[in-house]
């Protein structure tokens, strides 16, 4: 990878990270960002922004595509719930085996190809829409 992917790269990264609490990241939208963070003067000639702009929404698809479907929710597991804290020093109900402790925090949308959405946000057609996928996938392996 060269020098200047790397600087691209890290320009979307840098994006995606500061959306990370918004329901839905589209990579277009990010792209856009990264677009306007590169050029804020908009100076380029059509032609070379629009191209500019598909290179940075590949990259922002391949990021999200990386940390989203690949994650292993290792960010997930150390945050410590606030209700969960609050009620520590109540009577400790019996542990319970924790059936979906390795869920990723998004899932690809069922709206818009690239688009990945929190999981807690999912609307009943992007649930499934990931139940019909992650069973396809598992049945191919």
């Amino acid at each position: 990878m060269s020098a200047e992917s790397r600087s691209l790269a890290s320009v979307v990264s840098r994006i995606i990270e500061l959306q990370r609490d918004v329901p839905r990241i589209n990579p277009s939208a990010v792209a856009s960002a990264a677009l306007l963070e590169l050029d804020p003067g908009k100076i380029s000639v059509p032609a070379v922004a629009a191209g500019c702009h598909l290179a940075l929404r590949q990259i922002a698809r391949r990021l999200l595509r990386k940390r989203f479907e690949d994650a292993d929710a290792s960010d997930d597991e150390d945050d410590v719930e606030p209700e969960q804290s609050a009620h520590e020093d109540e009577a400790a109900e019996p542990e319970q085996p924790d059936l979906f402790g390795a869920l990723q925090r998004r899932y690809p949308s069922s709206k818009q190809a690239g688009e990945y959405v929190l999981r807690e946000q999912m609307s009943p057609a992007d649930v499934s829409f990931n139940i019909r996928r992650l069973r396809a996938e598992s049945g191919a392996k």
